[in-house]
């Protein structure tokens, strides 16, 4: 169990890794001007990134019973943009002809209030769960709000080899369960369901979906 909890780590605090990692080689470039804007958006990547990682830090504590895990903070983003920064933060994971996709549903002049960080570590979950089990094809995210609620729905689908039938009853289970795991797939959902349930979130397998998996993070925004 403790390997498997270090593991899942490693793979999480990656992806915000290699994007500091860039960012510090254009940094370094000696024969690259860059403008105060640019400095200030650097910067800025920079330190949100750090606070991605400072957030795994926290809720590895809640789950070893060391702390109470990451601050709540509401913010105002752009889903849109919040997507776009998944998909090309988990880039390097993509295997060799599959497709990242951006799936264009809601306007890009839609801003909305809730805990930023943890909404894009679950879409940085499902979004790597989807790269790593999808050798061919497409994967693809987006949202859709339902202008009768205060709902936004996030979802990620792809076009590898699907759920087993089995496993569908269990994949937001581990926790409860962990001798049963057969794969680390369950770990990764178990924890990407107890993020979004921290902020009033759920995670839900569609099961009409034919062409993979789809998984879609429901959750209460203003």
């Amino acid at each position: 169990m403790k390997t498997t909890f270090i593991r899942a780590l490693g793979r999480e605090i990656r992806t915000p890794l290699h994007s500091v990692s860039g960012m510090a080689e254009i940094i370094a470039r000696e024969d690259l001007y860059l403008s105060k804007s640019e400095k200030k958006s650097i910067s800025g990547k920079i330190q949100y990134n750090a606070s991605m990682i400072s957030t795994l830090l926290d809720e590895v504590a809640v789950y070893s019973g060391g702390g109470d895990g990451h601050h709540l903070q509401d913010e105002r983003f752009s889903p849109n943009q919040l997507i776009q920064r998944c998909l090309d933060g988990n880039r390097p994971f993509v295997q060799n002809g599959v497709r990242l996709t951006f799936r264009h549903d809601l306007p890009d002049d839609v801003f909305v209030s809730a805990d930023r960080h943890i909404v894009e570590v679950v879409l940085n979950k499902l979004v790597f769960t989807s790269c790593r089990f999808t050798s061919e094809g497409e994967v693809a995210a987006g949202c859709y709000r339902d202008k009768s609620s205060s709902m936004i729905t996030f979802y990620v689908e792809d076009t590898g080899g699907g759920i087993p039938e089995d496993r569908k009853k269990v994949l937001f289970k581990w926790f409860d369960n962990p001798s049963d795991m057969t794969d680390e797939i369950e770990f990764d959902l178990s924890v990407a369901n107890r993020l979004a349930e921290k902020i009033g979130g759920y995670l839900r397998y569609d099961e009409h979906y034919q062409k993979g998996t789809r998984m879609e993070f429901v959750l209460p925004v203003r």
